[in-house]
């Protein structure tokens, strides 16, 4: 597959249409075939850059939102999931499991350096990388995304990122604090799960407060 095939893609669906989940696996086998054992690096890689997008996304929210209810919402998301990555990254290290860098979206992101992106410049700003075989491709898009919004917009597609991500988050530590042989990670997911749980409670009250049904968003406080 070429690289340049992946703007294709992205303006042809449009980049504000695309579902986000936190874990999301574009090769996930269909649902007449049974799901492949989860991989403790696997976890600790999907966990980590899921809690590094929340708090990515949730430091722009503190930088461009003025809704008093988004902002302390923010801010609890930046505590939890860094709390949580710290945890998870002492775990990573003690069994000699590969952590994500922790400026993972960030413009000095060593990502940036691999020489299959294409002209590595351009698309700094953007949080895009655009190459194939980039992990976590949705998760760029929706940094990508976030960050070209102001005002009601930008508060219409954090919650309702928040709200998507938290969902597919507490599926993914429910699953692994069940399924996981590695017993410091099974605790960890299933320790952690409570507060995934409230976290995507507390999404999907401010989405719906402030997220009106036909798209739009009501009036920011």
């Amino acid at each position: 597959m070429k690289l340049t095939i992946w703007n294709k893609i992205v303006l042809a669906l449009g980049v504000s249409s695309i579902a986000i989940p936190a874990f999301a696996d574009e090769n996930s086998p269909s649902t007449n075939q049974s799901s492949p054992t989860l991989t403790s690096q696997q976890f600790v890689s999907d966990a980590a850059v899921g809690g590094m997008k929340e708090i990515f996304l949730s430091e722009a929210a503190l930088a461009t939102s003025t809704n008093d209810d988004i902002i302390r919402f923010a801010k609890r998301m930046v505590k939890d999931h860094s709390a949580a990555n710290k945890k998870l990254a002492k775990i990573a290290a003690d069994e000699g499991l590969v952590f994500p860098p922790t400026n993972t979206f960030s413009a000095d992101d060593p990502n940036w350096s691999n020489p299959l992106i294409v002209n590595p410049e351009s698309v700094k700003g953007a949080q895009l990388l655009t190459m194939p075989s980039l992990p976590h491709l949705t998760d760029y898009l929706a940094v990508k995304h976030l960050q070209s919004l102001t005002g009601g917009q930008f508060d219409q597609v954090y919650l309702s990122d928040m709200a998507g991500d938290h969902v597919q988050a507490v599926s993914a530590f429910e699953t692994a604090s069940q399924s996981l042989s590695d017993p410091d990670l099974k605790k960890f997911a299933a320790r952690t799960l409570p507060t995934l749980q409230k976290h995507s409670k507390m999404a999907q009250e401010l989405n719906d407060k402030y997220n009106a049904h036909d798209g739009t968003t009501t009036t920011s406080q």
